[in-house]
């Protein structure tokens, strides 16, 4: 009788055989001891790859390993720089969309600060002019879209060219600061 192949030891040993394979490799394992030598093998195989010996890398090759994967974590000032741009895009989006220009907090505090020079002045002065030329843009564009396109289909094509134009404008801000921030690292 020809011994077993190596993929019905294995077959065997994981117990996936039919009951008439299985009957045949156990009849075959009792007679011959080549058979059973490797099917102890592959046992033992399987063994030591259900509970593989983990070590702990040497301590120079981690920056090594964390430089190759991570080549260019951001830098404080980057992340403080998106957090700063982030939070005038939620301040932005809030006032347009809430239309704060005719509440009266904002109202009141443009009284209050229209004489004076602070922060709080600039930023409420930033945010109205924002507001006001995207109101603007807006105006202009559902116009032209009304002469070009039905009405539900201009919204959708007002909304993606507002959004690809706004990240036109973020990659084309961002990227001299990108090209900088690389140049200082090499």
């Amino acid at each position: 009788m020809a011994c077993l192949s190596d993929e019905t030891l294995i077959a065997y040993n994981e117990g996936s055989l039919g009951p008439i394979e299985s009957a045949r490799a156990r009849d075959h394992l009792l007679l011959c001891a080549d058979c059973r030598r490797a099917a102890a093998a592959f046992r033992l195989l399987d063994s030591v790859l259900a509970q593989p010996v983990l070590h702990n890398p040497p301590d120079r090759v981690v920056p090594q390993v964390m430089q190759r994967l991570f080549p260019a974590l951001p830098r404080l000032t980057s992340i403080a720089a998106m957090v700063a741009a982030s939070a005038v895009f939620l301040i932005t989006w809030i006032y347009i969309y809430f239309d704060f220009s005719s509440s009266s907090l904002i109202q009141a505090l443009r009284l209050t600060t229209d004489g004076t020079s602070g922060w709080l002045a600039g930023i409420i002065k930033g945010i109205t002019l924002v507001y006001n030329g995207a109101q603007a843009a807006s105006k202009a564009l559902a116009a032209l879209l009304r002469m070009l396109l039905p009405t539900p289909l201009g919204t959708v094509v007002a909304a993606v060219a507002v959004l690809a134009l706004a990240g036109w404008l973020a990659s084309a801000w961002m990227r001299p600061r990108l090209k900088r921030a690389k140049a200082n690292r090499s």
